[in-house]
């Protein structure tokens, strides 16, 4: 019986737009909240009921575009070297450039 209300109540609205085109339909909040609770969308809701487009529900602030998402690279646990690997006390990216160091000196290598 629910869905035939809301067929109903959708083609009165349908009708309202059709034979006055300067005029817009026009919902009480009792009409907004059958349609709400028949599951219509707002911004739906909001075109049936003749709400012009820039009332309609926007997000609030400027729109701009979003920064691309930057991927987290992996963090590194050991540094490899020619002299063999080390732990790393202090986290860097993978392929990142480290040291191990040992009684002889630091010993270049990469993080991994």
């Amino acid at each position: 019986m629910k869905h035939r209300d809301l067929l109903v109540l959708l083609m009165t609205f349908a009708a309202g737009l059709c034979w006055s085109a300067s005029a817009h339909a026009y919902c009480t909040t009792r009409e907004r909240i059958q349609l709400r609770n028949e599951g219509v969308p707002p911004l739906e809701i909001d075109r049936l009921c003749g709400v012009p487009q820039q009332q309609q529900a926007l997000p609030q602030g400027p729109l701009r575009p979003m920064p691309p998402m930057q991927q987290r690279r992996p963090m590194a646990t050991v540094c490899a070297t020619s002299a063999g690997p080390c732990p790393m006390t202090v986290g860097m990216p993978v392929g990142a450039a480290c040291a191990c160091y040992t009684p002889w000196g630091a010993v270049p290598g990469v993080a991994r």
